[in-house]
């Protein structure tokens, strides 16, 4: 009897110690924190400040084998905000989402931080200016998009950034 009751006291102690207990995930240039402790996860920027500061609530969708997270999504009057990092914490995307669909601007970057490419959504379709770059920052192709279809002159540049080829659609 007495074994057992030092069992159950000693079950008890780590269950309480090892749930107050955290994990951290930092971006190697330390520009995005995770921690997650218990139930719930704190994702903040290099200046301490939550990442998405103004929400309802958030959740965690998809964690990579490290257990670190790689899709997050925070809610805020029916409105989604979809953030996507890679595994070393480094942001992938973020974009809108309303009703389902992607909405406003989307960006996405590749792991050293430059801008992949940027795209402007109405009710899930592409709509306005949509830009891609080369992982070192210079232009790839630049063009319009119109209810989810090309439209305009579109710009095709070299890896050096000159100007190569134009299209109309």
């Amino acid at each position: 009897m007495h074994k057992t009751l030092i069992l159950i006291v000693f079950a008890a102690f780590v269950m309480i110690g090892c749930k107050g207990q955290s994990e951290e995930y930092k971006a190697a240039d330390g520009s995005v924190q995770a921690v997650h402790k218990g139930d719930k996860w704190i994702i903040t920027g290099a200046d301490g400040r939550e990442v998405v500061a103004d929400y309802d609530s958030m959740r965690v969708a998809e964690v990579g084998e490290d257990g670190h997270p790689t899709s997050v999504f925070y809610y805020k009057d029916g409105r989604q905000i979809c953030l996507q990092y890679y595994s070393s914490m480094a942001l992938r995307c973020r974009g809108d989402i309303v009703d389902g669909q992607r909405e406003g601007l989307w960006q996405y970057y590749y792991e050293n931080g430059n801008l992949q490419a940027e795209a402007t959504y109405v009710a899930g379709r592409e709509e306005g200016p949509y830009r891609i770059f080369r992982e070192n920052g210079v232009p790839y192709y630049i063009g319009q998009y119109s209810s989810g279809v090309r439209t305009g002159m579109w710009e095709v540049y070299d890896p050096e950034g000159n100007l190569v080829e134009t299209k109309e659609y």
